[in-house]
């Protein structure tokens, strides 16, 4: 922790010589849940329960969120948008209170983050920019995270993230992005290929307004399910429509670089705007290689659309065109994401969506193993989701989920609901009732809790706290302690505390501790500390 501070301090003096550039810069997505998501600002004044919150697209502000709890310097709300709100996503909160409000970024990296969707949020708001401003905007962190078992045992990771997005370097036609985090844990070696992962690392060169050549690592926004290219992209605008092309690799299935792994493909793009409303059509054809023998060949279809007033829609399709096995032609749908969302009236929220995508890519999670099983279990299959406003400081929500028995899943059902009451008299804290229910074939039970909320120092220091009972069974289950176990019941008790300082504008320093005693009073606590600063 000493070291740590340390970092803290040295951060803190680096950013006077970095240079802010931003604008109209509210709040980040700090943390994501299964149901949630969770947004830090300086101040939460003049932001309201039932208030909406936006994410700037197209140069247009589009919903995002439904505020149904928050404290002086954060919110929790039910998503609205199609494509998933991921960690860092910058989010805006029309209130008359702040002028130029400054945005807090928190890291609390317990649940995992799909690398497509935080690509697909990011260039939302970034690739239809052309104007020829030169802009700085970069966050440098330190993670700890710590596990600790009844017999003393500890293991401890250490984790270093650095994004860096240079827009018109010295105002020219020359961009830079980046993502790069760097993992290790104390006492094992360190071997680079795992410990070093580069999720985005690309030049962009604008040859005019209308048309770009991109080198490096990138997802196009085009074909965000489809991952990352390794090599050369060019796209080029007219008016509404789009076209491009690319060539190179793809990553392997650690996400390294492989130059055997080539692909190229090509798409066309339609963009329509009108007011707030958008719509976005794109369609791709793709071949992937091994040592220059095609492996694949697919074509790639997507979707979005928010025309009709208080409905959203968002899909994406994958169709092989190839069949590897026996070198044919071939129709096959390989891969499915819906998602439909409406509104019908102020206070309520509905939504519901389909996903059957393969290869999802995932940065490093620190989520337990029961969130991990949640998140393999609830991720395909069918999802009902709805968020209802009854009261002024009272919120309702819940989702559902389905996943049909295919040739190599079973059917399984969960279930999630909450009950929220933003300002508890007297003691001025928000509190949320929960449960949470799972049926499937390696994972049966349920779990149920509470959580608190309340500012310590307002504007500064806020805490969370969270009590919740499991009560499970899985089948297949296996620990290092434990490699034969085909059946167990676990009953668990956890709490969960969190924190979050404002140390300085750009500084933030969070810690989250959750200790969790069975039944046979075994005792697991984890501990996650981060330091971020952006410049």
């Amino acid at each position: 922790m000493k070291y740590l501070l340390i970092i803290a301090l040295f951060f803190y003096s680096i950013s006077l010589l970095a240079q802010n550039t931003e604008e109209l810069l509210n709040g980040n997505v700090s943390y994501i849940s299964s149901q949630h998501v969770y947004v830090q600002f300086v101040s939460t004044e003049g932001i309201h329960i039932g208030d909406t919150l936006y994410v700037l697209q197209n140069r247009k502000y589009l919903p995002a969120l439904i505020v149904n709890n928050l404290s002086s310097i954060s919110c929790v709300g039910i998503p609205l948008t199609a494509s998933l709100l991921s960690v860092s996503t910058k989010i805006f909160a029309h209130r008359k209170a702040e002028n130029k409000p400054l945005d807090v970024v928190a890291q609390r990296s317990k649940q995992a983050i799909a690398i497509n969707d935080l690509a697909i949020k990011h260039a939302e708001g970034t690739e239809n920019n052309k104007e020829q401003k030169a802009s700085v905007n970069g966050r440098l962190s330190v993670s700890s995270y710590t596990s600790m078992a009844t017999d003393y045992s500890t293991s401890q990771r250490f984790r270093y993230n650095l994004s860096l997005d240079l827009k018109h370097i010295n105002n020219s036609k020359l961009s830079f992005d980046s993502y790069i985090s760097f993992t290790h844990k104390i006492g094992d070696s360190i071997r680079l290929q795992d410990a070093l992962k580069i999720y985005n690392l690309a030049l962009k060169y604008d040859l005019s307004k209308t048309s770009s050549l991109t080198f490096g690592r990138k997802i196009n926004v085009n074909m965000a399910n489809v991952g990352a290219v390794d090599g050369l992209q060019y796209e080029q605008t007219f008016k509404n429509i789009s076209v491009g092309a690319l060539v190179g690799s793809r990553p392997d299935s650690v996400y390294g670089f492989d130059p055997n792994l080539l692909q190229y493909g090509a798409f066309i793009s339609h963009n329509i705007q009108n007011g707030n409303a958008s719509m976005q059509t794109s369609l791709a054809f793709f071949n992937q290689m091994t040592k220059f023998q095609t492996g694949r060949r697919f074509a790639y279809f997507q979707h979005r659309n928010s025309l009709l007033k208080n409905l959203d829609l968002f899909c994406s399709f994958e169709v092989d065109l190839y069949n590897a096995k026996d070198s044919t032609n071939t129709i096959d749908l390989t891969g499915t994401y819906i998602s439909l969302r409406y509104r019908p009236i102020k206070n309520l929220s509905l939504s519901m969506s389909y996903d059957a995508r393969k290869n999802i890519y995932y940065y490093e999670t620190y989520k337990s193993k029961r969130d991990s099983l949640l998140e393999k279990e609830t991720r395909q299959g069918y999802r009902f989701q709805f968020n209802y406003r009854p009261f002024k400081r009272v919120t309702w929500g819940g989702t559902a989920g389905y996943r049909l028995q295919t040739p190599s899943t079973t059917a399984s059902f969960n279930g999630y609901s909450y009950l929220s009451y933003s300002q508890v008299p007297f003691i001025d804290v928000a509190a949320s009732f929960f449960a949470t229910i799972n049926k499937s074939n390696s994972m049966d039970g349920m779990d149920y809790g509470i959580t608190l909320s309340r500012d310590i120092i307002e504007g500064k220091l806020s805490a969370d706290f969270e009590f919740r009972h499991e009560n499970y069974t899985y089948s297949n289950y296996a620990t290092s302690t434990l490699p034969n176990i085909s059946l167990v019941s676990l009953v668990d008790n956890t709490m969960d505390v969190s924190l979050s300082w404002r140390v300085a504008k750009k500084l933030t320093v969070s810690a989250y501790f959750e200790g969790t005693i069975d039944a046979d009073k075994n005792y697991m606590g984890r501990a996650f500390i981060n330091i971020s600063h952006r410049f």
